[in-house]
């Protein structure tokens, strides 16, 4: 039987170049999951923020915690405030770094700020009602500076 000479087309492949292809495209589909992950976590920067206090009436002695969860991809930062009308004290901050390879490290990082009350803090502020805030912020990312976490208790101050 006979075979017909055929000559390579010019529109033929090769195979490295097919495997070569293969092989771009399956790194590409590996690598969609982890930027989807990333943009999350760049978007949605504080994962949790907590204030708890051992008491509903301030006093010298009294706990005030608060506990910050970051998605680690930038800096973040949290702080405690007592807010009395006018009257605004910061009482502690906690700041947490980002992680060293923040687009493909997911893991988030804990930090907590803890603050036993003293009179010398109570200072300048009246008894009655009060609001203690627990704010937490990120970084920009994508030119975007996202809203700070807010928790807030009301509380009342004790008289001395």
């Amino acid at each position: 039987m006979a075979r017909a000479i055929t000559t390579p087309s010019p529109f033929e492949e090769s195979r490295a170049s097919r495997l070569g292809k293969r092989a771009v495209l399956w790194f590409i589909l590996l690598q969609l999951p982890i930027g989807a992950l990333s943009s999350y976590r760049a978007w949605v920067q504080i994962k949790e923020l907590t204030l708890t206090t051992t008491s509903s009436t301030l006093a010298p002695g009294v706990v005030v915690q608060s506990n910050l969860v970051s998605w680690a991809r930038v800096e973040s930062d949290a702080r405690i405030e007592l807010v009395q009308g006018q009257r605004v004290t910061m009482l502690g901050e906690v700041y947490l770094p980002r992680n060293h390879e923040p687009v493909f490290d997911p893991r988030p990082r804990h930090g907590s700020v803890v603050v036993e009350l003293t009179p010398t803090m109570l200072d300048g502020f009246e008894p009655g009602t009060a609001m203690l805030r627990a704010t937490a912020v990120g970084r920009s990312q994508w030119l975007r500076i996202p809203p700070p976490t807010v928790r807030e208790q009301p509380v009342r101050i004790a008289a001395r």
